[in-house]
């Protein structure tokens, strides 16, 4: 019996407030989904949950 992973990645482009675009990448992997941005928030802070690019994200996909 051989059960099937499910996994995906999703990258959405998002704007910054200098007119700069981020990636955003979603990875959803067996029933867990975790959000990842390229932006310097979260590179200099990695104990920060989710920056303002990922929140903007979710709220547009109705992930609250």
């Amino acid at each position: 019996n051989t059960r099937t992973l499910m996994e995906w990645n999703k990258k959405y482009l998002e704007m910054g407030s200098k007119g700069k675009k981020y990636i955003v990448t979603r990875t959803h992997k067996n029933g867990s989904e975790t959000f990842k941005c390229n932006c310097p928030a979260t590179l200099y802070r990695p104990y920060l949950p989710a920056c303002k690019h990922i929140k903007r994200l979710k709220e547009k996909l109705r992930l609250y």
